[in-house]
């Protein structure tokens, strides 16, 4: 078997190495990206069922009820940014939440990868996502990590309660 390059595609082999080595980068954030996703929609679906219970019961006292509706409500205001697509691993679906809001960390990358894929260098709107994607994606991840400590303290609170909220794993 023998490969060659598609003689309609005008790249030399520095830009085609460029173009890869580009591409892995956002291969690489967007692991990360799903990485982060996945815990917290674990963790959104986790806190909303607990936001429930906890207002029903008694035994929980009010100073914790306050810092687990306060936890709740930032958990609530990561979802655009943090939360997987609603339909799947496409970008639509999520009815204006999630994925495919413009700040979402999955829409950022893949709109990146997207672009870098097409065999033909990216265009200026391919090269601005790629270069807001590097820049916004590990802030959102960060952020995420942050979330993620939180959890894991306000499941030490709640488990004093015989309630459980687990904490997802920090994504490296």
């Amino acid at each position: 078997m023998r490969v060659a390059a598609d003689p309609e595609v005008v790249l030399t082999s520095v830009e085609r190495k460029r173009l890869y080595d580009m591409a892995m980068e956002m291969h690489e954030l967007q692991r990360r990206a799903t990485e982060t996703a996945t815990g917290f929609g674990t963790l959104n679906r986790e806190t909303t069922a607990l936001a429930t219970t906890i207002a029903g019961r008694s035994d929980v006292p009010a100073d914790v009820k306050a810092s687990f509706e306060a936890f709740h409500k930032e958990v609530t205001a990561l979802a655009p940014k943090l939360a997987a697509p609603a339909g799947g691993r496409g970008f639509g679906g999520g009815g204006g939440r999630g994925a495919g809001a413009p700040d979402n960390i999955l829409t950022k990358v893949g709109q990146a990868k997207n672009g870098l894929m097409g065999g033909i260098w990216p265009t200026e709107q391919t090269m601005r996502a790629y270069n807001e994607a590097k820049v916004d994606v590990p802030k959102q991840i960060v952020e995420g990590n942050a979330l993620f400590a939180k959890a894991a303290a306000m499941g030490a609170t709640l488990a004093k309660y015989n309630l459980t909220l687990t904490a997802p794993a920090a994504v490296k």
